[in-house]
């Protein structure tokens, strides 16, 4: 049947993205309204009037036609204008190995406290975020492909390790510490769990060996594609009871190059004192540090060996560096005469700072909860074995439930 035929392959040359169903569907309509034209027609009109109506009626309509009928076929046959049920999850991926810039908020939900808030950005595989809730702890994070260095309040780093992208690959990986990809690899064909009239959300059981968690849900643009938010919901009977928010904005003008280059000047610690390896303990005098009065040191260590030698969470920067690495014991008295516990082997390194804490409500006399974060730097002077030991250092206490 020429008709029939010709029609086909105006379905099939269309220059529109059509559904292989829906393109089924609307020929199999359209041939048969074609043939009960054909059929009313044939008695009505002389064989050669019947093929000019053919020709010059319905096939000069057939163009349009196909448009319509695969519209009205989309609509009726499968219950919806865009069948959003057939969005995998593969497509949000590859839209995601596509973006090279967004600004992000990452809100932590911690039982017992007020939340922790964080303001990011990421651009051509450099990350840069910032404490908005006044934390003690980091209060920069800046990852530049190469390596990733925490910053505290006074700009020492506390943290350098490898590159969390370079780990990672994945941008959205690196923020939900390797668990967007663990978990999202095995679902290429998946399917959203929910369909809103802007969004879609795909929910995810987290692997076997995260047994913290209790489930991760990806919230989607239904245009865009991507990801607008990830919430990571931990398991409550878990000691610290998190749970995470990953807000993403790609509308805020890009950042310049310089935005993501480390702080340069660093604040005055709150305490200094010289210190000998294996020498006797010294006590460091601490100001303006609320709270703090003053800390007692004693450097004991060094290390030189191999980094297999090592506790596994100081290999990676020990490897970095490439220098000898100290270990010092450190205790804390408060403005009221309370002592702290003792930190027996706290990582130094020359001219780096650590991450350190001590302190919870089991400690204090009076089992309120206290908690001294502090970064200790260690400096060379020009004697053999004696160093100069900077102390910044901030007493947190226990904030309110919101």
């Amino acid at each position: 049947m020429k008709s029939a035929e010709y029609i086909k392959r105006l379905i099939e040359n269309a220059k529109i993205k059509i559904n292989p169903e829906v393109k089924q569907a609307a020929l199999k309509r359209l041939i048969n309204e074609l043939e009960q034209t054909k059929n009313i027609n044939s008695a009505k009109l002389k064989p050669d009037t019947g093929r000019i109506f053919m020709n010059s009626r319905i096939m000069k309509l057939a163009t349009a036609a196909i448009i319509i009928i695969i519209v009205s076929v989309g609509i009726n046959h499968f219950s919806g204008p865009i069948n959003f049920t057939s969005v995998a999850w593969g497509q949000i991926v590859k839209n995601i190995d596509d973006i090279n810039y967004f600004h992000y908020y990452e809100i932590e939900n911690r039982e017992g406290s007020l939340p922790s808030i964080r303001e990011g950005w990421y651009s051509n595989k450099k990350i840069k975020s910032i404490s908005c809730s006044g934390s003690q702890g980091a209060n920069q994070i800046i990852d530049d492909g190469k390596t990733v260095k925490y910053f505290d309040l006074h700009n020492n780093v506390t943290v350098l390790n490898s590159s969390d992208i370079q780990r990672f690959g994945n941008i959205y990986e690196v923020l939900t510490d390797g668990l967007f990809s663990a978990v999202y690899s095995q679902f290429e064909d998946k399917a959203p769990t929910l369909i809103g009239d802007d969004f879609l959300i795909f929910d995810f059981e987290p692997p076997a060996d995260t047994d913290w968690i209790e489930k991760i849900s990806v919230t989607v643009g239904r245009n865009s594609l991507t990801p607008i938010q990830i919430k990571t919901y931990y398991k409550t009977e878990q000691w610290y009871s998190i749970n995470q928010l990953l807000i993403f904005d790609y509308e805020e003008p890009q950042k310049e190059a310089a935005f993501f280059e480390p702080p340069t000047e660093i604040k005055a610690p709150n305490g200094i004192g010289r210190v000998i390896l294996g020498g006797e303990e010294v006590e460091i005098d601490i100001i303006d540090a609320p709270g703090i009065k003053k800390a007692i040191v004693r450097l004991h260590t060094k290390f030189d060996g191999p980094s297999e030698d090592l506790p596994i969470p100081y290999r990676d920067r020990y490897e970095l560096i490439g220098q000898p690495m100290y270990f010092m014991e450190i205790t804390f008295i408060l403005d009221n005469g309370y002592v702290s516990n003792t930190a027996k082997d706290c990582p130094l390194w020359l001219d780096q700072g650590v991450k350190a804490a001590l302190g919870n409500e089991e400690v204090w006399p009076d089992k309120i909860y206290r908690n001294i974060r502090y970064t200790p730097v260690l400096r060379a002077t020009d004697k053999q074995d004696e160093f100069i030991l900077e102390l910044s250092c901030w007493l947190r206490t226990k904030q309110p439930e919101p």
